[in-house]
């Protein structure tokens, strides 16, 4: 697990995020981010009830893209606040193999990974 500076935790950061930052689609989530004023990156996982209705679900997926952000997060460039707000698969399940590959593809598309 990211260690609490690495983490946005209050909803006032996250809406910060959601109304003066840049957003971004990709098959599986929708990535929200801007810059802060901070020496290190924050990344905020979201999964809503459309994901699933089943909290398991939902908490399972929430931890897979916990441990994907931070296997890559050494490469994510500082000064980035990050919200990842996962979208319904439907039948796709869910890998870490696979959140890693789509986080850094998205990252390295937007220009805020290494």
């Amino acid at each position: 697990m990211l260690s609490r500076e690495k983490r946005l935790t209050k909803s006032r950061d996250f809406e910060a995020v959601y109304r003066k930052g840049r957003r971004i689609s990709s098959a599986s989530f929708n990535l929200s981010y801007r810059r802060n004023r901070l020496v290190a990156s924050r990344v905020g996982i979201v999964v809503g009830k459309k994901f699933s209705g089943k909290a398991v679900l939902r908490n399972k997926a929430k931890r897979v893209y916990r441990e994907a952000a931070r296997s890559i997060y050494p490469q994510i460039l500082p000064g980035y606040d990050l919200v990842i707000f996962l979208k319904k698969n439907g039948s796709q399940k869910i890998t870490l193999e696979g959140a890693i590959r789509e986080l850094e593809d998205t990252f390295k598309k937007e220009g805020i990974m290494k």
